[in-house]
């Protein structure tokens, strides 16, 4: 350990005592919930959809309790996959899609559906077109709505004058088995988007009249673990969602760092399958959908406690001071 002044050190633990390191915040969810989106609002808000429940609670700013806001199956409501809060519109857009594993089972279509971002009441459904996955969501600076499909290899935008879901971007890079495109975000003009089954991350510009240009593929240091959801910091940094590593169902929450030299960075290890995360001011709360316990070997035990973990994605001084002197948790 690097040595430090007998006075800096004296400095340095008053410091930490005085101040404490501020521990992690964790929300607590039902046993059967098993998440897989989360979003938050402008005012603090966070939002959660249940895989296997049909539902969505919010855990209104402050506040460690959730409610219902969307019950299960309403509107015909199937597995919640992506969320995202529109605040401008005051819409909530869900993902509406059938894994198969769901306590309501639906022969309702995929769809992208739209509630009421205060009320909760139902306001709209598109279905996507000749089926697929509608898996993350994302918005534009003019309010346009993107979303994955998993089991295409396509972009669907809105078309809100026409009431419906169109192409917006086809590529073969996109193709592959299984899940492939996964997570989606905007920011500065561009869309990017990860590839679960292999891992890539990639990058489509949004011109001026809306259609796609200069599309491309993000040299990484690695292939990206599972990835699921993407988060945008800033124009040159990302948080998402790795899974599955050296196979397990244990993941991490990552710093994607887009500066001249691409780098990764594990903001939060030993996961339990964390599928996405939303931010709120300096802090990612991010999920652990525990989903060998429907997908994987364990699926005939009971999940543990579903909890939701606000990690501080900058660390503070004092955080960082500690990591200095080596101390540990």
């Amino acid at each position: 350990m690097k040595k430090f002044p007998r006075t800096t050190l004296l400095f340095l633990f008053l410091l930490l005592y005085y101040f404490p390191v501020k521990a992690e915040n964790i929300l607590s969810l039902d046993n059967n919930f098993f998440p897989e989106g989360i979003t938050a609002t402008k005012n603090g808000d966070l939002l959660v959809g249940s895989l296997k429940e049909n539902k969505i609670v919010k855990f209104k700013n402050k506040k460690n309790k959730p409610e219902i806001f969307i019950p299960s199956n309403f509107n015909n409501l199937n597995s919640v996959i992506g969320i995202l809060a529109d605040d401008r519109n005051k819409i909530l857009w869900a993902c509406s899609s059938n894994p198969g594993v769901s306590n309501y089972p639906s022969d309702e279509l995929v769809s992208l559906k739209a509630f009421d971002l205060n009320s909760g009441a139902p306001l709209q459904s598109y279905e996507f077109p000749n089926g697929g996955f509608c898996n993350d969501i994302t918005l534009d600076k003019n309010g346009n709505v993107y979303v994955t499909d998993s089991f295409n290899p396509r972009i669907l935008r809105l078309n809100k004058s026409k009431s419906r879901l169109e192409t917006w971007f086809e590529n073969e890079a996109f193709e592959g088995e299984g899940f492939n495109l996964n997570g989606i975000t905007f920011v500065n003009d561009h869309i990017y988007t990860v590839k679960m089954n292999s891992g890539e991350l990639f990058k489509i510009g949004v011109s001026d009249n809306g259609k796609p240009i200069n599309f491309s593929k993000i040299n990484l240091p690695r292939p990206l673990n599972k990835p699921d959801g993407i988060e945008a910091i800033n124009k040159n940094n990302f948080l998402v969602a790795e899974n599955r590593t050296q196979g397990t169902w244990k993941g991490s929450l990552t710093n994607i760092n887009l500066s001249k030299k691409v780098t990764l960075t594990t903001i939060r290890d030993n996961l339990d399958t964390p599928t996405t995360v939303a931010i709120i001011g300096k802090e990612a709360w991010v999920l652990q959908a525990q989903f060998s316990h429907l997908f994987g070997d364990e699926k005939d035990i009971p999940p543990g406690p579903f909890e939701i973990i606000g990690v501080q994605y900058k660390p503070s001084i004092l955080t960082k001071i500690k990591k200095l002197l080596d101390f540990k948790n």
